[in-house]
């Protein structure tokens, strides 16, 4: 316990001055976060450094350690490849989101870059799931092993990385899911899993000195990926049971980020958005929009993440998988049945579903479903307009795609026409940018065949009235965009000592 406590007091040193080191060269070079009145709505500029500040944090924590406490050479020590495979990935993880945060990569750099990171794991340091326990069975994978291991990798990566959205938020779900692989790791006797979750606990909560709100420095892609690979890292040895990973309780622990991953494919695929297109439909949004501060979210996450955390404590401890299953199962019924996440997504998911119904047992001339994904906005108002529009313009499908984050307002409408079959060279297709307040707030995609007695051309000056007219409504719909107020930034005693001599001596000088 006591050689526990030294270590994760190194980590808490050690991640107080890196990260005030790196905030501090952040804003002397421009790394910051700017607000842009749009997605990123903060006051004021913030550091992106705070993902280099843990890493060397999390480093100095254990070289230290390892020299003033012997169990933890002794575990880092005993299988170097193990141990460097780790520090050379998470090097290779850390450049490749500071590169992103930098230049704002393509998704595919990005996903090329996870994959440098975790080769060395899986190849030479030996973090592969051979077997997989679920309810007391154990599976031996194959020649599965090594893709379903990629996968839980860069499952872990980009759950935390898309989870990082709110102040003091990703800190502290990764303080809870490390706390829990720390002790569960030490328990099964795996210590180096053990001394690196404590580490990185200890830099969290440094970290988290400057995170918690109102932040003044951000973790960035480079510190949410590092942290998702480390917790997928120390997972499979956290939780190995013999020669098995016992993956419903890392599947416990991560259910918060797993959740929110999940809803947003669901919602970006079932809406025809891409994948890395971003919006406000995340956790953290849908309670503030709930009504809840920064704080009480905070304090609602940290609360489902121990009952999470317990629950798969408490399966480990009594070797039965079903507790952590019941852990998962009430976070989601608790998120679901208050209403504080999850809902527009079953909503969207429902009405797709009967709509499909509707198309194939009921008949009917078309297929029409539309969904409010978060806000208050009139939108089922511009979506009947485009309706009540589409057959005199002689549409086959219209879409109408809302995401305002700035009004943190989402919509979805799909209308088809059931058509026999068309000659493609007579079908048109046009995807048009819908704006409000002068911000693009949407998309609106239609498709349509081109009539005998009408030139294309009036069909789409009709369609551009058309549109004209859904932008009209929707500056209606929405009020005017917040504008983020800057704050001038906190200075030191120092520094407004010397603004002061300078006051002095400007004035002394004009004097005379």
């Amino acid at each position: 316990m006591i050689d526990t406590v030294v270590v994760m007091g190194l980590g808490v040193g050690f991640g107080l001055a890196a990260v005030a080191g790196a905030r501090t060269l952040a804003f002397r070079v421009g790394f910051v976060d700017r607000p842009d009145g749009r997605r990123k709505l903060q006051t004021r500029p913030v550091a992106v450094a705070g993902g280099v500040g843990v890493l060397i944090a999390a480093v100095a924590a254990l070289t230290v350690g390892a020299v003033v406490v012997p169990d933890v050479s002794r575990a880092l020590m005993d299988n170097p490849a193990r141990t460097f495979s780790l520090l050379a990935a998470a090097l290779v993880v850390a450049g490749v989101g500071l590169l992103d945060d930098l230049t704002d990569l393509r998704a595919r750099y990005k996903l090329a870059g996870q994959l440098a990171a975790i080769l060395p794991l899986v190849l030479v340091g030996g973090f592969r799931i051979e077997f997989i326990s679920v309810l007391g069975t154990s599976v031996q994978l194959g020649y599965l092993a090594t893709p379903v291991t990629i996968f839980w990798f860069l499952a872990a990566i980009n759950a935390l990385n898309l989870l990082d959205g709110m102040d003091g938020l990703l800190g502290t779900v990764g303080l809870i899911i490390l706390g829990a692989l720390a002790w569960m790791a030490f328990a099964a006797a795996h210590p180096f899993a053990g001394w690196v979750a404590v580490a990185l606990v200890g830099s969290l909560l440094g970290f988290l000195r400057y995170n918690l709100p109102p932040a003044s420095v951000y973790l960035g892609d480079c510190g949410s990926m590092l942290i998702g690979l480390a917790v997928g890292a120390l997972a499979l040895e956290a939780c190995l049971k013999g020669p098995a990973v016992a993956i419903v309780t890392p599947a416990a622990l991560l259910v918060l980020p797993i959740l929110d991953t999940t809803a947003a494919i669901v919602r970006r695929k079932l809406t025809g958005r891409g994948l890395a297109v971003s919006d406000r439909g995340h956790m953290h949004h849908m309670m503030l929009r709930r009504g809840l501060t920064r704080g009480r979210v905070l304090a609602v996450v940290a609360v489902l993440g121990v009952v999470a955390a317990g629950g798969a404590l408490t399966g480990t401890f009594l070797q039965n998988d079903l507790f952590a299953v019941l852990s998962t199962v009430v976070v989601v019924l608790i998120l679901l049945v208050s209403g504080l996440f999850g809902t527009a997504e079953v909503r969207l998911i429902k009405e797709r579903a009967v709509a499909a119904y509707r198309a194939t047992v009921r008949g009917g001339r078309h297929i029409e479903l539309s969904v409010r994904l978060q806000g208050t906005g009139n939108w089922a108002e511009v979506w009947q307009r485009l309706v009540a529009q589409a057959d005199e313009l002689g549409l086959r499908s219209v879409r109408l795609d809302v995401n305002a984050p700035a009004w943190h307002e989402g919509f979805h409408g799909r209308w088809d026409r059931k058509f026999q079959a068309a000659d493609p060279l007579g079908t048109w297709r046009l995807e048009l940018p819908v704006f409000g307040h002068g911000q693009l707030i949407g998309r609106l995609s239609v498709s349509g065949e081109r009539a005998d007695d009408a030139p294309v051309a009036d069909q789409f000056a009709r369609l551009a009235r058309t549109v004209a007219a859904v932008e009209l409504a929707a500056g209606l719909t929405l009020s005017p965009p917040p504008v983020p107020v800057p704050t001038r930034p906190a200075v030191d005693d120092s520094t407004r000592t010397i603004r002061a001599l300078e006051t002095k001596t400007h004035t002394l000088t004009a004097s005379s």
